[in-house]
């Protein structure tokens, strides 16, 4: 309750600071009189020009400085591209003040002026929250992954499972379509992923009933770049880095657009060499005592990763658009593992330290198709059509050599040798049916989808005994799984005085099939929901605006997290997949308060049940520690995010945003008992500073507190980035030098006190390093874009498994 009570003194407070007694308000136009949205106001008083306060001007171009003394002011207002205004002789009495508009005109006198602008970091809009990565300097030479663990209340912990405001389970999109692949093989994908290929970033947090209901969290969709001009045109990017070892990365984006088609594709490669160190310490009771367990593993790491995709739209008519996709990402990683355990205390074991090495070789190739049609019917009405089908293709061969020694260093029994080969093949087929129309003030959006996916999963051990591999039974396994999925949804929105309602329904009915021959285990499962969602909003006043949400939604277990195959570390800690997992449910509810672009509020609490959460699980006989998914009966999430630009001065702005979050996890079921909760938050801060029309500077931070997450208790962690871009070649160019983590300080330590279990461990990176990017645009920049597709594949595509 207490925890609850601060929560709501910490959102009445964010209210109360917003009243005033005097207003002073007016709005930024050009020379067309068409109002400038992202403009910075800086508020000066005229007795000795110090700085007041800031603002950033509204889509309109309006703006509004709130209590304001009585005394008289000037105005100053910028934008990049344009001439500086200053608006003076502003005499504030006793009443507020509304001025004339401001115009800004062209900074240089050129035949033709381009004028460019900057989106900030972070917008905040009514269902969402937008990431601009494409203008940001801080973000050059990260990868996908690394640019949402820096977006606001998003987290990503040390097996890069990806959580928004302190839930995991969320479905993340890539241009609306879902990937259909398990969180290790997308962490994968967005690892490999580089930055300069990304547009921008979507959190949205309660979707409406068009979206697929998985991702109980909420869905992220990473929208690439796309060339936005007819004619022909692209970009080039070429990125060097280092941190221990070098990186680099290059990509090309272009875009061939006629009355009758548009013609589009890009391609990105990545090569990447880092290490990651991990020290794990573990006791485990025996009958006459305690037995330490001390490993430390040095792995490096090699991926060469390449992503493209190339798509035609094809004009049949005014109404009528025929399009094909095609896309690609694969690549290749190479691993070494130098893992050494010493035992201490009481030793059950014929051998005081093991050593394992490990040499592993992956490779991973998706290919994916899509077909789509797009009709307007008639002004108010229209009907999209997408079939797509995925194939994904994951071998992987590792080396096993296992060393036993005695505390003296003499050999302690023979070398176990392994040699592992497995593979995984995914193949994926979706189709789905979008209407949407208008009945009289009601918007009408319903549609259906199918999806049927197939996986099979193969897995052999040999051991090395007399001269030769012999097969070993006990670990080799085999394990396929079939799923289809028939969903339909039918969501309505309408405008009734100044209120905004939307509300709607999707419905799933889902049969699955997993099969061990090995083990001779099936689960068969097939069952059907309800998935209601709704929002209200409604302004308040001429600049707040307060909204409400509600959605259902459901996360099935990712086809890894099915599998039961075993992947060591080494024979003391391993993990493995639970072929009984089931679906976990969320109820989830929010309100979010706006006040213009200088303040927004959300408030948000969910409920989920059986929620499948990674726990350790302890054989204090064998010693071993494997970690596993499970469901537990009960975990409720409450959080509160407060988001605000700050201006500073005339070329310094500061946006913040905190997140504050309560877990609350309960289970007394037969796999585990949990009882943990803890209140934890985020900062995230992010500076621009423009020095001039060419250059500009970037400073990021983020700290993370103390959280729980079902058993694992994860220590603070924070990162500061620093990032600079400069203008060159007539501005159809740009450098951009980055540092990221400078302090070294965004390492991942977690601890573990859960009945017999006893672990503490710290995971260290490359995360502190540097990077050096240069991007040009070529070729016509005044072209419409391609369309935006998306397709009917998604949230199949985030659930498919790696070997490693």
């Amino acid at each position: 309750m207490k925890k609850l009570l601060l929560l709501f003194v910490s959102t009445t407070f964010c209210f109360s600071i917003l009243s005033a007694q005097y207003s002073l308000s007016g709005k930024i136009v050009d020379d067309t009189g068409t109002g400038l949205e992202f403009a910075n106001v800086l508020l000066h008083a005229s007795a000795d020009s110090s700085f007041v306060k800031g603002a950033i001007t509204e889509l309109d171009g309006s703006f509004t400085f709130d209590a304001v003394t009585a005394g008289s002011y000037y105005i100053q207002a910028s934008q990049v591209g344009l001439q500086t205004q200053t608006y003076s002789d502003i005499l504030i009495s006793s009443t507020d003040v509304a001025l004339e508009p401001i115009t800004l005109t062209a900074g240089l006198a050129l035949e033709e002026v381009v004028v460019t602008t900057t989106r900030p970091l972070i917008e905040l809009k009514a269902d969402k929250v937008i990431v601009n990565v494409e203008g940001s300097s801080v973000s050059v030479g990260n990868n996908a992954l690394e640019v949402l663990e820096r977006s606001p209340g998003v987290t990503v912990d040390q097996d890069n499972n990806i959580s928004l405001k302190g839930k995991q389970g969320v479905l993340i999109t890539i241009d609306g379509k879902n990937q259909y692949i398990s969180n290790e093989q997308l962490s994968r994908m967005l690892e490999s992923m580089p930055a300069d290929a990304i547009a921008s970033i979507e959190i949205i947090q309660n979707p409406s009933a068009k979206y697929d209901a998985a991702g109980n969290a909420g869905v992220i969709n990473i929208k690439l770049k796309k060339k936005e001009n007819l004619g022909t045109n692209g970009s080039l990017t070429l990125g060097a880095g280092h941190g221990r070892y070098a990186k680099a990365n290059s990509g090309i984006n272009l875009n061939h657009r006629t009355e009758q088609m548009n013609l589009y594709g890009s391609y990105n490669n990545r090569y990447w060499k880092g290490f990651q160190d991990i020290n794990i310490n573990r006791s485990v009771p025996t009958a006459t005592g305690l037995s330490f367990f001390e490993n430390q593993s040095d792995m490096i790491n090699i991926s060469r990763s390449h992503n493209a995709k190339v798509g035609l739209d094809y004009y049949l008519s005014d109404r009528t658009t025929f399009g094909v996709l095609g896309r690609t990402n694969f690549g290749r990683f190479n691993g070494t593992n130098d893992n050494i355990t010493q035992i201490a205390g009481v030793n059950q074991q014929n051998f005081d330290k093991s050593r394992t090495l490990l040499e592993s070789e992956e490779t991973w190739t998706q290919i994916a198709a899509n077909i789509n049609l797009a009709h307007e019917i008639s002004d108010q009405s229209s009907i999209n059509v997408d079939v797509d089908y995925s194939i994904y293709d994951n071998p992987n061969h590792a080396m096993y050599d296992n060393f036993f020694y005695l505390s003296d260093g003499s050999q302690a029994m023979a070398d176990l040798l392994l040699d592992n080969t497995s593979d995984v093949n995914v193949d994926i087929l979706a189709t789905k049916l979008d209407y949407n129309t208008q009945i009289g003030d009601i918007s009408i959006e319903t549609g259906a989808k199918y999806s049927y996916v197939t996986t099979d999963n193969n897995t052999e051990f040999m051991e090395y005994q007399n001269t030769e591999w012999v097969s070993d039974p006990t670990l080799s396994n085999e394990f396929t799984y079939d799923e289809s999925i028939i969903a339909g949804y039918l969501n309505g929105s309408t405008i009734i005085g100044k209120v905004n309602l939307q509300a709607g329904l999707r419905m799933e009915h889902t049969i699955s099939d997993g099969y061990s021959p090995t083990m001779d285990q099936q689960v068969k499962k097939e069952y059907t929901n309800l998935f209601p969602s709704m929002s209200i909003s409604h302004p308040i006043g001429e600049k707040s605006n307060l909204s409400y949400t509600y959605s259902r939604r459901i996360d099935r277990p990712t086809y890894r997290n099915l599998n039961p195959f075993i992947y060591f570390l080494d024979q003391f800690t391993f993990m493995k997949g639970n072929p009984f997992l089931s679906p976990q449910m969320s109820n989830a509810f929010g309100v979010n308060y706006s006040l213009g672009r200088s303040l927004f509020v959300s408030a948000n609490y969910s409920h989920t049940t059986d929620a499948m959460t990674e726990i350790l699980d302890q054989n204090d006989e064998t010693q071993q520690t494997f970690q596993t998914v499970v469901n537990l009966d009960d975990f409720r999430n409450y959080s509160l995010n407060v988001t605000a630009p700050i201006v500073v001065g005339q070329n310094w702005t500061t946006r913040w945003s905190l997140t504050g979050f309560y877990n609350d996890f309960s289970s007394a079921n037969s796999e585990i008992d949990v009882q943990s909760d803890q209140l934890s938050y985020h900062i995230n801060v992010s500076n621009d500073i423009s020095i001039n029309d060419k250059l500009k500077a970037e400073v990021g931070a983020f700290y993370q507190s103390a959280l729980t997450y079902g058993i694992f208790e994860i220590k603070p962690r924070y990162s500061v980035d620093l990032g600079a871009s400069y203008k060159v070649m007539e501005g159809k160019g740009s450098l951009k030098l980055s540092v990221k983590d400078i302090f070294w300080t965004n390492n991942n330590d977690v601890l573990i006190d859960h009945e017999s279990i006893d672990l503490r461990t710290r995971n260290v990176r490359e995360s502190r390093r540097a990077q050096l990017t240069f991007n040009y645009n070529f070729g016509n920049q005044k072209v419409k874009k391609a369309r935006n597709r998306s397709t009917a594949m998604s949230d199949e595509e985030n659930r498919v498994g790696r070997s490693n």
